[in-house]
């Protein structure tokens, strides 16, 4: 009967265990994504930063955008960012 209770025991704790990981886990991923993106997406809309070019230019022959990539000197390429 000992045996029995401890194997109950066991399986009550490591299915409490789940739950709790469940809650914690879901609770702790939401207020990331809401301070993490959430903050970012609202100051993104007060500065009216815009990270993607949704509208292109109409007077523009592509949807093409010039890199200016050119030649460089190898030190220029040190700690770039």
């Amino acid at each position: 009967m000992n045996k029995d209770f401890l194997k109950g025991f066991k399986k009550g704790t490591h299915a409490f265990g789940d739950t709790i990981a469940v809650i914690v886990n879901t609770v702790l991923l939401a207020v990331v994504y809401v301070v993490g993106v959430g903050l970012t997406a609202l100051c993104c809309k007060l500065f009216k930063k815009q990270f993607l070019d949704l509208k292109p230019d109409p007077k523009a022959k592509s949807y093409w955008a010039e890199l200016n990539l050119k030649k460089r000197k190898i030190e220029e390429h040190y700690r770039q960012f």
